[in-house]
């Protein structure tokens, strides 16, 4: 599926990556260890496409020998244009608490963009994204986008209790959102796949855009082909690199192609695959 046949958003990288200091400007608690910390870093913020990714490490290399991905949540604008890339995450090691802990005018070196992003939906597709707890930080610069070209917006927010729904009301100012959590305290009590599967149900069309844990993902990439519906994932690795050198992301393909047969590097050939690429 190639980027001129989903429409104007990218789905390849169309500039070389930029590597830049880039000054924290605001870092803000979003409760139960999530975190929106927002980066300047302008020829980035005016190049990056959603689904893309960076770089984030620390110039004295003894606090953080290697970079951590980060999807790009959002993009902020200011008068001369996008001027900062905004990182959404929850504290799961030194990495991320140490970037949760940086206070304005601290400078992270930032690698990016990198890898490939989403593609738009055809002609009577509605963009339905699918988004297991943190995995909704690939959607809100997609759903922007969207926006911006009028187009209606269904997203379906799953998460183990309501701790873990970052963002939420943002997302619901935005457009329509079906909500779910494992422990009901939240939304319908279910896995988000519950709502996912009545809306397939509802005779709408959708393009199917997820981003979870696997076992969703999986579970995604089947409703998808029972359909025959277009259906990408944005998936999440662990990086050394994150340009293709390393061999450290790899993932199973569904068939064998190109210089690594049957595997993909995630920080290249992804992070967003057609969930029909991948081995699940």
């Amino acid at each position: 599926m190639s980027s001129s046949a989903r429409g104007e958003m990218r789905h390849d990288r169309n500039s070389a990556p930029y590597d830049l200091r880039a000054p924290v400007t605001e870092n803000l608690d979003l409760g139960g260890g999530y975190f929106l910390t927002s980066l300047r870093a302008q020829r980035i913020a005016s190049n990056i496409h959603p689904g893309q990714f960076v770089m984030v490490g620390t110039p004295d290399i003894t606090q953080l020998l290697l970079r951590r991905p980060f999807s790009v949540c959002l993009v902020r604008t200011g008068p001369s244009g996008a001027e900062e890339v905004r990182l959404l995450y929850r504290i799961v090691g030194r990495g991320t608490a140490l970037l949760s802990a940086l206070t304005p005018g601290t400078e992270l070196t930032v690698l990016g963009p990198l890898g490939k992003g989403f593609t738009d939906p055809t002609e009577g597709e509605t963009p339905l994204m699918i988004a297991g707890g943190v995995g909704s930080a690939a959607f809100p610069f997609l759903l922007e986008r969207f926006r911006e070209r009028g187009m209606p917006v269904v997203l379906c927010y799953g998460a183990k209790s309501a701790a873990d729904l970052p963002m939420l009301d943002w997302f619901r100012e935005r457009g329509e959102v079906h909500v779910t959590t494992e422990d009901g305290s939240a939304g319908e009590r279910a896995v988000v796949t519950a709502p996912v599967e009545r809306l397939l149900s509802s005779g709408r069309r959708f393009h199917l855009y997820s981003c979870g844990p696997e076992p969703m993902l999986r579970a995604v990439a089947r409703l998808a082909a029972a359909r025959r519906l277009a259906s990408e994932a944005a998936l999440e690795a662990f990086m050394a690199c994150g340009f293709g050198v390393c061999l450290g992301c790899v993932v199973e393909a569904a068939r064998p192609a190109g210089e690594y047969g049957r595997f993909r590097r995630v920080c290249l050939e992804g992070p967003v695959f057609q969930t029909s690429e991948i081995r699940w």
